[in-house]
């Protein structure tokens, strides 16, 4: 094949034990090569160590030297590199003689550029600095470290490194752009992944939307992964990752015998209902988890990148973990001493929310921190704004005045607790601004069917003006929801003014069809006669919750139970298991200033054999149920083949409670069942539906 070899120029300075490399590129061409790709090292900043990556080129690149060329880049999965994807430590780079043959897919890559006007460039995913010699970094043996720096969330051992695959695409873009005939501008750029490489993909993609323009994941990993510097990693699950996404077109492909096919249901009905512009879903036929279709995936790619995608006005982000990142021209740093999600959202020229959450959705806000937000070079110069802000934990407004600089840039620093922050001013409206602020900042509602709901929020004004004749209309892209109302009137919230609604928009939910469902609300609010922005909340749809009895309910309070009957989906049997958690006296009864795990039976369960089981609970109604937070979450893995993950909430007691208070909680309790013998898959398929169960729990407060 043609080899692209890399020399490059190092100096070191020994007392800074920086490497500072200046690299060029050195293009050798053989006169008689049927393979157009060619494996190129280049040197990383993000990770101070030189990497590969494998570039394919079309048959045309070195004959028609006017044209430039789209590119995909593409993300391997667990066990792959940029040559394949499948990893053995004697298929690394630096043992060129192994003999190994490609597996087919690299061929459906050949023949695609073959026959379209396209780059494609396979990174590798493996952590850096492991090369002969050096067999073991850190005391990670060579070649077993996991793929993108990966850590499962339930995993103890912290083995997780920090290494920084948001900027170590920058890297690789760079590189490419500066040393192939690209087309260099985010319209021209598009990211597709496999398993573990499509949840990177989707990753990648929201931390570097300047970079592209559309994503594709090919039944992407349901992990839950850790992301951050060492030692600060905030989890970020798949099924959260819309929030950076908007102002990208997205495809989601899922074979049909894919064992996380259950969670990538849920994906698309999250992302379906997720305030992204583009998003498509594709059903390959296919017995494996696998790209499959890989050719449809690509067009998806080559028919975006004959569109023009201009960035929103108004847009969100994410960060886990990281105290310092950039969005949009926007410099976001954060100085607090405990992990978590910096979350932007609806950023625009006249108005923000920015908050830190332990962990998404739903989790508790960060009051003990301090944000510093430099912007864009979008105001005038020169010139004085007026910040008000609405603490989403205090509920306090207050104002404050900030000079933009001689390049249009505002500086300010915002305390703990999470704003919505109304930046008044020449260029960025100076009239009413108002925010809908759902009750404790919920961001996820389920609700029950066949029951009758409302919504309770606050209507906060961040801007200079009244706001008169205020009109809500909510609307929903799911038919099951049934309003009774659908339009509220407010008369009036001054400037700085908050306005409590309660029980606003009556609804029933008509239905519950599965446990897939997901849907959205979204208010339209209109102000002095002109449209404000939109609001979205995300819904969940409960099947009937009945009260169940005390003698199936487990309270893991520091106590440990033994001879717990737990279903195991693999085998499809009943063990039973020891079980322990949380943290109090251990007396299996729930006390202030405890933090306890529930399990619940389930008389029957989604396997043939699930019955009678104890099952892991998922609190939905926290919001809403006095004395208790839920301060983290507790998590499990399912079952080692795909290192599924379950969801458990820790209740916390409040030590204020008073004595025999009644709670009322409901839960969301998942079952699941993978069938061995599905005669129409060669891999093991996963199923899941959740059921829902109240009860009612006295609490004692021990004085």
């Amino acid at each position: 094949m043609h080899q692209y070899k890399l020399t490059a120029l190092k100096a070191v300075k020994t007392f800074t034990r920086r490497k500072i490399a200046l690299c060029f590129l050195i293009l050798f061409f053989a006169s008689c090569n049927p393979d157009p790709y060619h494996d190129v090292s280049f040197y990383s900043e993000a990770f101070k160590s030189d990497r590969m990556y494998r570039i394919y080129l079309p048959p045309n690149y070195d004959a028609n030297l006017d044209t430039r060329y789209p590119v995909v880049y593409y993300f391997h999965g667990w066990g792959g590199r940029y040559k394949w994807d499948s990893y053995d430590v004697e298929d690394d780079i630096h043992y060129p003689g192994n003999g190994r043959k490609e597996p087919p897919f690299v061929m459906e890559w050949k023949n695609f550029v073959k026959n379209n006007d396209v780059i494609i460039v396979t990174w590798d995913g493996y952590e850096p600095n492991l090369h002969p010699g050096k067999n073991e970094r850190e005391e990670i043996t060579y070649g077993n470290a996991s793929p993108y720096d990966y850590v499962r969330a339930h995993e103890k051992e912290d083995h997780h490194w920090g290494w920084d695959y948001r900027m170590y695409f920058r890297d690789l873009v760079s590189h490419v752009d500066a040393n192939f005939r690209t087309i260099a501008d985010r319209d021209h750029r598009a990211i597709s992944g496999l398993s573990m490489g499509g949840l990177t993909a989707y990753y990648v993609a929201g931390q570097n939307r300047d970079l592209i323009s559309s994503v594709s994941a090919f039944d992407p990993a349901d992990n839950i992964p850790l992301y951050g510097p060492k030692g600060h990693q905030a989890v970020f699950p798949i099924l959260e990752m819309y929030r950076p996404l908007k102002g990208l077109s997205i495809r989601l492909t899922m074979t049909d015998g894919d064992w996380l096919k259950y969670n990538d249901w849920k994906m698309k009905g999250v992302f379906e209902a997720a305030d992204v512009p583009h998003f498509e879903f594709h059903l390959a036929d296919y017995p494996d988890h696998w790209s499959a279709d890989a050719d449809q995936q690509l067009d998806f790619h080559m028919r975006e990148f004959q569109k023009s995608h201009p960035l929103p006005d108004d847009w969100s982000h994410v960060c886990p973990g990281f105290p310092a990142f950039e969005s949009r021209n926007y410099h976001i740093s954060v100085k607090r001493t405990e992990p978590a999600l910096t979350i932007m959202e609806n950023v625009s020229i006249g108005d923000l929310k920015i908050l830190s959450r332990k962990f998404l959705p739903d989790g508790p806000i960060v009051a003990d921190e301090k944000i510093t937000i430099s912007t864009d070079s979008i105001y005038s110069p020169n010139t004085s704004y007026k910040l008000t802000t609405y603490n989403l934990l205090s509920e306090e407004v207050k104002s404050q005045e900030v000079n933009a600089s001689a390049d249009g840039k505002l500086v300010f620093e915002l305390g703990g607790g999470g704003h919505a922050v109304g930046i008044n001013g020449p260029g960025s409206d100076t009239g009413a601004k108002l925010k809908i602020i759902p009750d404790h900042n919920q961001e996820y509602f389920y609700f029950e069917a066949g029951k009758r709901h409302g919504l309770d929020f606050k209507l906060v004004n961040v801007g200079t003006e009244e706001a008169k004749d205020i009109v809500i209309t909510v609307s929903s892209n799911r038919p099951e929801i049934n309003f009774l109302n659908n339009k509220i009137q407010v008369p009036n919230v001054d400037a700085g003014g908050i306005v409590d609604l309660e029980k606003q928009f009556n609804f029933t939910l008509t239905e519950f069809s599965d446990s897939t469902y997901a849907g959205s609300m979204v208010f339209d609010v209109k102000a002095n006669g002109k449209p404000s922005r939109n609001y979205r909340i995300m819904v969940f749809a409960m099947a009937e919750a009945p009260y169940i009895d005390d003698a199936d309910v487990i309270i893991l309070d520091g106590q440990t139970v033994k001879d717990v009957p737990v279903y195991k989906q693999g085998p499809n049997i009943v063990e039973t298991q020891t079980i322990s958690g949380g943290t109090g006296n251990g007396n299996g009864i729930l006390e202030a200033g405890e933090a306890a795990l529930v399990y619940i039976r389930l008389p029957k369960g989604m396997g043939p054999n699930d019955i009678n089981t104890f099952h892991r609970t998922y609190l939905v109604n926290h919001a809403d149920v006095p004395y208790i937070s839920v301060e983290q979450l507790n998590y499990e893995e399912k079952l080692r083949q795909a290192g599924s993950t379950s969801l458990s909430t820790v209740l916390e007691v409040s030590n204020d409670i008073p004595d025999n208070y009644e709670l009322d909680l409901c839960f969301q309790v998942e079952s699941l069942y993978n069938e061995p013998n599905d005669q129409l898959s060669k891999a093991t398929i996963y199923s899941n539906k959740s059921d829902y169960r109240r009860i009612k729990l006295k609490v004692d407060n021990v004085k």
